[in-house]
């Protein structure tokens, strides 16, 4: 990008403002379609990560707190499965610690099929793969927080259309990140996409 048109590398890819056409984000200016298309091309980048893996979430507003449990419950199974581990990093602002510590003690899933094995309608399946508490960063300092910023924008436009965004092709940018989306993180949503109903 910073060869083909100048992108400063070290500028934030802050989603909502790089396709808003906000802040000056190279050397010269750069117009909305073609922000667009660079941020398409950041998505299909983040798409060929080797081992990249990506569960999604989406809920109404003031839900977020129970949509973040059910997200931590499929990264622990995600991690669980493949025999390995996981730390979790977050962008500043709201903090997930209580819910993050309550799941690694406590964490009582109900059986799908009416009962566990043993008979009891729930069980406790204690989130023991994910090491240690949730570590803050600020997206300015971590592409890894920008490029979960850009895929969760690609997500928000691929459920809530607005006719300026269609424009620029965006409610289409989602797909780009299909090879790597986990579809089996909820088996009722093609997409593989945790929702909140």
């Amino acid at each position: 990008m910073r060869s083909s048109d100048g992108v400063r590398v070290k500028h934030e890819m802050h989603a909502t403002d790089w396709v808003g056409g906000k802040g000056r984000i190279a050397r010269w200016p750069i117009s909305k379609q073609r922000r667009a298309q660079l941020y398409d091309y950041f998505l299909s980048g983040i798409a060929m990560l080797p081992g990249a893996q990506l569960i999604n979430a989406v809920s109404p507003k003031g839900r977020e707190s129970i949509i973040f449990e059910r997200m931590l419950n499929r990264i622990q199974v995600n991690v669980k499965k493949s025999g390995s581990q996981a730390v979790v990093f977050c962008d500043e602002g709201k903090s997930y610690d209580k819910i993050r510590r309550r799941l690694g003690i406590y964490n009582y899933i109900p059986s799908q099929r009416g009962g566990w094995g043993d008979g009891q309608p729930a069980k406790n399946l204690p989130t023991d793969r994910i090491l240690e508490d949730i570590t803050y960063r600020d997206s300015k300092q971590s592409v890894l927080i920008q490029a979960a910023d850009a895929c969760a924008f690609a997500l928000l436009r691929h459920e809530r259309h607005l006719e300026s965004k269609n424009a620029l092709g965006l409610h289409r940018s989602f797909f780009l990140l299909d090879p790597i989306i986990v579809k089996q993180a909820f088996g009722r949503d093609p997409h593989g996409i945790i929702r909140d109903n």
